[in-house]
């Protein structure tokens, strides 16, 4: 271990980059700290330039209040601030910006340049800041406003460069963060160009409604659902849209005109979203949260990305109530009368010889059979989850009833229950079997050879289907392409935007192809992906994806011989008790519990 020093003050020009380590992590964050600042300002439009996803350009132009030669150059200086006086300040902050660390902490990590003017008739101001130093100062001539460019980030930071990923996921990140500020400042115009090309033109909006449309415009169908949940002087609006699949709903949060990225809110969020299932499969939720400024502190994050609230539990509640009540409005109420988890929550397993399985528990106590409970009274009838890698079912226990020859490797096939299961009579008791999960599974590893072996399987469209992508996903099409013909999907470029698909592998339909690339780009460029990788990485997603797009829905009639066909076709594989994503396939209902339950024992 090194020998400690004598202690010193440092030099402003490492204080500055120690602070862009928590102020800058990526292009998206200067992108956030320029955009702030210029909502600051009162801008009325804002129009965000980029090249290679941020990493070599980010250039951010507004029509606001503008600075003097003076105030630009003290704005360049670490805590100094406009939007702060004194201590009290500090209790109710209304602005986005106000620690002062923004400016000086991209500059120091970047070619920075600086244009703005607060008075056209006295012209502008233009400073060329260097890796922390300023190197230029002159006059221009500027209409009111204010551009801050910054090229080249981290360049003087290799070690923080070599962090940033591929220009494809940056440009991700940049675009959910413009869209983010963009639903917190509907009164604002937004526009995002990259290498040329307009990704979003949001021109200012009378509502947050009308700015999600905007905003939503590329990924959603259908009408929006909107609620507003009110408890006092909190507020929480919600608007959900429904997307086109595939990929999984984005959440947007915003606090008193703040979007941030709060672990808790988001958990809130998505306890109403984990219990309506897919319903918004692909979409966008967004959540306004208003309330008093002194019941919220926005000064607990370097980049102000989360918060803390005097009241956490009721914000927490009003969230949940409000998306609950927003997926209700597409979807109506559906009544629950349990609530379980059959065979036990991360059960790997069979539960131990003697043990008692977790029950599928009433919500309320009845006064005869009680709360469903191992020492209650009447000890709810179980459904147990059958994972063992070997899947033979368990030794029977001594019965009265005995079971008839079997006719599938399962049991004897007793039929289809409402379209969607299938019941068959097996040694341990009554399996139940979902049909959709048990295609699931048999599709799945019939497409994994498929992939591994390299002999895809293609039938041609008569008419193509055109898949409309974000440009910040399509930027990541040619990367999964010679995954996607592995895997029997012929597809190309369509214009900057557009994927044409003209061929198809038997089990899928054209109405599964959008969400099966949705699926994978979203994959590609989410946070750690690579596009250049992703052939390596995504064989198990693409053969799940592909999987559940094309197994048997539910509500589906199946004729006996179909039935026994899927049941031999399950038992053939690997593991027929799991699907791909883990969900559980067969169930038994015990013998032994049904005569219990019946008063036989």
């Amino acid at each position: 271990m090194a020998a400690v020093g004598r202690v010193r003050v440092l030099p402003d020009e490492l204080i500055n980059r120690i602070a862009a380590g928590e102020v800058v992590e990526r292009p998206a964050s200067v992108v956030k700290e320029l955009v702030e600042n210029a909502l600051d300002a009162g801008s009325g439009r804002i129009r965000v330039e980029l090249a290679a996803g941020g990493r070599r350009l980010v250039r951010v132009t507004d029509d606001g209040c503008g600075m003097e030669e003076d105030d630009a150059l003290l704005a360049l200086e670490r805590h100094a601030t406009s939007k702060l006086g004194d201590d009290g300040d500090l209790e109710r902050i209304a602005t986005l910006g106000f620690r002062g660390e923004a400016l000086p902490s991209i500059a120091a990590v970047s070619r920075f340049e600086l244009v703005t003017s607060a008075d056209p008739g006295r012209g502008g101001t233009r400073i060329v800041v260097e890796g922390g130093r300023i190197v230029a100062v002159e006059p221009v001539a500027r209409a009111r406003g204010t551009t801050v460019e910054v090229r080249d980030l981290f360049f003087n930071v290799p070690a923080r460069r070599k962090f940033l990923r591929s220009a494809e996921t940056e440009l991700r990140h940049a675009v959910e963060l413009v869209e983010s500020e963009a639903l917190a400042a509907p009164g604002t115009g937004f526009a995002l160009v990259h290498g040329g090309r307009s990704l979003l033109e949001a021109p200012p909006a009378a509502d947050r409604l009308a700015r999600f449309a905007d905003v939503g415009r590329r990924r959603l169908e259908g009408d929006p659902r909107r609620v507003v949940e009110e408890r006092g002087a909190l507020t929480v609006e919600c608007i959900a849209g429904r997307g086109r699949g595939g990929a999984s709903v984005r959440i947007v949060t915003v606090v008193n005109g703040r979007p941030v990225r709060d672990r808790l809110l988001m958990a809130a969020a998505r306890r109403p979203l984990r219990a309506a299932g897919d319903t918004l499969s692909g979409g966008l939720l967004a959540l306004w949260i208003d309330m008093p400024p002194e019941a919220v502190d926005v000064n607990v994050h370097p980049a102000k990305a989360e918060v803390r609230f005097a009241a956490a539990g009721a914000v927490f509640a009003a969230v949940e109530a409000a998306v609950a009540r927003a997926l209700r409005a597409g979807a109506g109420e559906v009544p629950v009368r349990s609530l379980g988890v059959a065979g036990g929550a991360g059960s790997g397993g069979p539960a131990p010889p003697g043990s008692v399985p977790e029950a599928v528990r009433p919500l309320f106590s009845h006064p005869v059979y009680g709360d469903g409970s191992p020492g209650s009274a009447g000890f709810a009838g179980t459904l147990r989850e059958k994972a063992a890698p070997a899947w033979g079912p368990p030794a029977p226990r001594p019965s009265g009833a005995r079971p008839r020859t079997g006719d599938t490797p399962f049991g004897r096939l007793i039929g289809q229950y409402r379209n969607s299961f299938l019941l068959v009579e097996g040694e341990a008791g009554l399996l139940i079997v979902d049909q959709h999960v048990a295609h699931e599974r048999v599709l799945y590893e019939r497409f994994l050879a498929r992939l591994e072996e390299g002999r895809p399987v293609s039938q041609g469209l008569l008419d193509p289907v055109l898949v409309e992508l974000e440009p910040a996903l399509a930027g990541a099409f040619d990367a999964i392409r010679p995954l996607l013909a592995d895997a029997g999907v012929e597809a190309d470029r369509f214009g900057e935007a557009t994927v044409r698909v003209t061929a198809l592998p038997p089990e899928l339909g054209p109405d599964g192809v959008e969400g099966l690339l949705r699926e994978l780009l979203d994959h590609a460029t989410a946070e750690g992906g690579r596009p250049d990788a992703v052939g390596d990485a995504a064989r198990h997603e693409l053969a799940a994806s592909l999987a559940c797009r094309g197994a048997i829905k539910v509500n589906h009639p199946l004729g006996p011989e179909e039935q026994r066909r899927l049941l031999e076709e399950l038992a053939r594989t690997g593991d027929p008790y799991r699907c791909p994503h883990g969900r559980p396939i067969v169930l038994t209902l015990a013998q032994d519990e049904m005569e219990r339950r019946l008063g036989r024992r």
